[in-house]
C-alpha cells in the first residue's frame, strides 16, 4: 500500500530534519559563527533536502491513487445505500483540489460514506457510526497542512545557521503530523473498506434470489 511508503519517507524525513536541526542548534548569537559548525549543517542539509523531495514525489503518487480509491468508494456507497451523500460522485474527486473547500468537503462526503457503511450492519443498529478514527486523521491532516503553509510564510533568520534551524525545527512537526496522518489513513482505509464489504453483503443477502426468465414457482 502506497501509504505505507508514505509513512516510510516521513521517518526518514523526520531523521534527516531532526539531525540538521541538533547540528543548526549548536551555533547560536551567544557562541557566535563557527565554519565548521556550518559546515556539519551544511553538510546534513543534502540529505534534507532528498528527503523532501523523496516525500514530495511519493505523497504525489500516493495521493493520486488515494483520490481514486476515495472515488470508489463514494460510487460504491450508491449500492447499498443511495442518496446517502449529499454530494455528486464527481466531488470525491473534484473536492479535494477546490482550495478551502479541501479542508471540508473531503471530510463530508468520507463521514457519509462511513455513516452509510453502518446502516445496513445490524451490529450498529441503535449506535452511533464510529467517526473516532475518521475525525482523528482528518484533524491531524489538515494540522499538517496548516503548519506546512504557517512555515513557508515564516520571515528569515539573521543567518542562514538559524534560518536552517528554524526551518528544521517546522519540518520536523510536519513529519510528525504526516507519519500520524499516514497510519490513521491506513487504519480508515481498512474500517472503510470493510464497512462496505459487510454493507454490500448484507443489502445482496436481503435481495430474493432472482430466478431465470420463464421459470415458474414451487
Amino acid at each position: 500500500m502506497l501509504l505505507v511508503l508514505v509513512t516510510a519517507a516521513a521517518v526518514y524525513g523526520l531523521f534527516a530534519d531532526v539531525n540538521v536541526f541538533r547540528l543548526s542548534g549548536r551555533t547560536t548569537p551567544s557562541t557566535g559563527f563557527d565554519a565548521t559548525q556550518w559546515g556539519e549543517v551544511d553538510a546534513a542539509r543534502g540529505p534534507e533536502y532528498a528527503a523532501s523531495q523523496l516525500q514530495l514525489w511519493v505523497t504525489v503518487v500516493t495521493a493520486g491513487f488515494f483520490i481514486a480509491w476515495f472515488h470508489r468508494a463514494r460510487t460504491n456507497t450508491e449500492a447499498f445505500d443511495p442518496g446517502a451523500c449529499a454530494t455528486g460522485p464527481g466531488w470525491a474527486i473534484g473536492a479535494w483540489f477546490v482550495p478551502l473547500v479541501n479542508f471540508v468537503m473531503p471530510w463530508l462526503i468520507a463521514r457519509d460514506m462511513t455513516r452509510a457503511g453502518v446502516r445496513p450492519d445490524p451490529a450498529y443498529a441503535g449506535r452511533k457510526a464510529p467517526l473516532a478514527l475518521l475525525n482523528a486523521w482528518w484533524i491531524v491532516w489538515v494540522a499538517s497542512k496548516v503548519l506546512t503553509l504557517i512555515g513557508s510564510r515564516l520571515p528569515a533568520a539573521d543567518d542562514e545557521t538559524a534560518t536552517a534551524h528554524q526551518t528544521a525545527g517546522v519540518l520536523i512537526g510536519v513529519d510528525v503530523l504526516t507519519l500520524a496522518a499516514a497510519v490513521l489513513a491506513i487504519l480508515y482505509v481498512r474500517q472503510l473498506s470493510g464497512l462496505q464489504q459487510r454493507a454490500y453483503a448484507g443489502v445482496t443477502a436481503a435481495k430474493p434470489a432472482e430466478r431465470p426468465l420463464g421459470e415458474r414457482p414451487a
